[in-house]
Order: C-alpha cells, then sequence, then structure tokens
C-alpha cells in the first residue's frame, strides 16, 4: 500500500494531463469550493507550479469548466433500448440532481457558463441524443428542455445551498415558527422533485396533445 509520501511523489512525478488537471480541481472544489480550486491550490496538490498547468489549461475559467463537465459525465446517459422517453426524463434528471448532491460542496452552479460552455456541451449534447432517437418531436424537445432546466437549475441551487447551510450548522428552527414552516423546509424533498418531475412530464403530454406521445430509445 502506498504511503502518502509515496502518494504525493507519484502525483509530481506523473506527466500532467488536463484530465488530470480537472481531476483534482473538482477534488479541490468538494472539499472548499469551486471558487476555492485556485491554480495555486491545484498545482500544490499535484506536487506541480501553476506554470506548468497554464501550459495544459489556458486559465482557471478553463479548468473551473473542466472540472464541472468531469461531475457531469457521472450523469447517467446511457441509452436504454425500449426506454419510454418519460422513463428517460425521470431517470436522467434523477442523475442529475445526485450528481450534485454529491458535490454540494463544490457549489458547481458558481461556474459561469451556458449550454455551449464547455462545462456542459458534452453533457447537453449526450441528453439532446437521447430525446432526438426517441423521436420526440423537434418543436416540444425544445419546450420541454426549457422547462426542465428552469426547474433543475432553481431546484438545485437551492437544495444545494440548503444541504450545505445544514453541513454549517446555519439553520435553526425557531422554537415559535409557524405553522407553514414545515411545508416550506420541505420544499426541496425527494418528494417535492418527484412531483415536480412528474407535473414537468404531465405538461408536456398537454402541449404535445393530441400526439400519443409514443417516443422510445430505438431497439438495438
Amino acid at each position: 500500500m502506498a504511503t502518502p509520501a509515496n502518494t504525493e511523489n507519484s502525483e509530481a512525478s506523473a506527466p500532467l494531463t488536463p484530465e488530470i488537471i480537472y481531476a483534482k480541481a473538482l477534488e479541490i472544489a468538494d472539499e472548499e469550493g469551486i471558487e476555492n480550486a485556485s491554480a495555486r491550490k491545484i498545482a500544490t496538490a499535484l506536487g506541480k507550479t501553476p506554470m506548468a498547468l497554464y501550459r495544459h489549461c489556458a486559465s482557471i475559467s478553463d479548468i473551473q469548466q473542466g472540472a464541472c463537465a468531469l461531475a457531469f459525465s457521472e450523469v447517467d446517459t446511457t441509452p436504454i433500448p425500449g426506454e419510454r422517453w418519460d422513463d428517460t426524463v425521470r431517470r436522467t434528471t434523477a442523475s442529475i440532481r445526485a450528481m450534485k448532491v454529491r458535490h454540494a460542496r463544490a457549489c458547481l452552479f458558481k461556474i459561469k457558463g451556458t449550454a455551449l460552455s464547455p462545462a456542459l456541451r458534452a453533457h447537453t449534447e449526450r441528453v439532446q441524443k437521447l430525446h432526438h432517437d426517441q423521436g420526440i418531436p423537434q418543436e416540444i424537445l425544445e419546450r420541454f428542455w426549457r422547462i426542465v432546466d428552469a426547474f433543475l437549475s432553481g431546484f438545485m441551487i437551492n437544495e444545494v445551498n440548503m444541504i450545505n447551510a445544514l453541513h454549517d450548522d446555519e439553520i435553526r428552527v425557531p422554537v415559535d415558527a409557524p405553522e407553514w414552516a414545515e411545508t416550506v423546509e420541505g420544499a426541496y424533498s425527494d418528494q417535492a422533485f418527484h412531483d415536480g418531475i412528474e407535473i414537468i412530464i404531465a405538461g408536456i403530454r398537454a402541449l404535445a396533445a393530441p400526439d400519443p406521445c409514443e417516443w422510445y430509445t430505438p431497439e438495438e
């Protein structure tokens, strides 16, 4: 078994690649937040100099984008032959949420970017392809995508903030909390997430009517 010193020596002697840099950045972000994953900290953790990092990555923004893309690569977007489109939505959105919870301390939503940014482009293309292959009409897919994206963004930013506040012991329910406090506190629960996705799926069916929405991942 390698000792910590041996592990550090191994990292210091290993050749750098962008993938190694992104992985270390995400590791640091998971402990201290993405805004604290500086080039100096990443370089020190790898036994390198900041200049060595910049021979592989143009800027700290590029490194953060790469770390975010690495996290999104964890999302389950594997095509399942015969899977219904609504089950695909349930599966992928649940996987996105699980990834964000795993990386709650990183606060990846603080990284600026769009669906076309390096952080999200590959993930977006994977999910878009899943639904294109299922035969969802483009107009419906566009409307469905915007609704799901808005829901996920709002839900997960607030859920991550709540998780971090609980971790830091910042949330204390007052003794004289009003009756509605329990309802508000449950806004970012498993049930609330499930309900939100089911409402969206029902809404997509209504938008697509009278189309029967018989959209499936092609059989191999």
